[in-house]
């Protein structure tokens, strides 16, 4: 990172750490380049307590551009300079319910998705007040099988929801629909495949590069990835349903 991103995230740091309801704060991994259309400084703010108002926040944070507060997820966006800055606040209690389910073998994440945990145990501890974060951490290290198991099954139903979906697009010749149809298809098959994996799914736009990395995949998977993904003219929808059918049936085997 960057040292001016440096800069900005000693800034923040500073005046999270001095807020009394902030119990841990991470800082997800921006890159190197500032310059990349993806790059944001991302920061996880976890609280014990209800988070202070949108306003006393925007002063807290001084002098910032651009700043939107968004109250139905708890998120405020803005610009520190030329930086995005992204922050979310998240009680912790929640998240202690979730871990403490996953622990006993329960999937209550959201959309049965397992961002949420990639996020608390891949981010860069910018504030720890006591062990809590260290300690929930640690939770997420060994869980069950019972636990993959019911996440893998919640998912594979899903994905075959919406691979009938795609199918049924491409038989019918809807564009549209097979195009908003294949987005949600090709993410939650990586899911599963990140779940298959026993590891969280990053973030949306790095599911691509790291499934492939997977150490367990179906014979051709890539392959196949790939070839749907081309923007060849030529391939007709049906033969990209006939790809995603590959590609389903070569992970539900696994």
């Amino acid at each position: 990172m960057r040292a001016r991103a440096r800069n900005s995230v000693a800034t923040l740091k500073a005046v999270l750490e001095g807020w009394d309801e902030v119990v841990a704060v991470g800082l997800l991994a921006p890159g190197d380049d500032v310059y990349d259309p993806y790059f944001a400084l991302s920061l996880d703010v976890y609280t014990d307590g209800p988070v202070r108002g949108p306003d006393a926040r925007r002063t807290a944070f001084g002098d910032v551009a651009a700043f939107e507060s968004s109250t139905l997820t708890s998120k405020d966006r803005f610009l520190m300079g030329e930086l995005p800055v992204r922050v979310e606040y998240k009680r912790i209690d929640r998240f202690e319910a979730l871990v403490s389910a996953a622990v006993d073998g329960e999937c209550l994440l959201r959309d049965a998705g397992t961002y949420a945990f990639h996020r608390l145990s891949t981010a860069e501890p910018l504030v720890t007040r006591g062990d809590w974060l260290e300690a929930l951490r640690g939770r997420l290290d060994d869980l069950p099988e019972r636990f993959w198991t019911q996440l893998r099954g919640t998912q594979e139903a899903t994905l075959e929801h919406l691979y009938a979906d795609l199918s049924a697009a491409a038989v019918r010749g809807d564009t549209f629909f097979f195009v908003v149809s294949a987005g949600r298809f090709l993410a939650h098959l990586c899911l599963v495949l990140f779940t298959i994996n026993r590891r969280f799914e990053p973030a949306p736009r790095s599911l691509h590069d790291e499934a492939l990395t997977l150490p367990v995949l179906p014979d051709s998977f890539a392959t196949n990835l790939e070839n749907f993904l081309n923007e060849d003219p030529l391939l007709t929808m049906t033969q990209r349903r006939e790809l995603a059918q590959s590609m389903v049936t070569g992970v539900l085997s696994l």
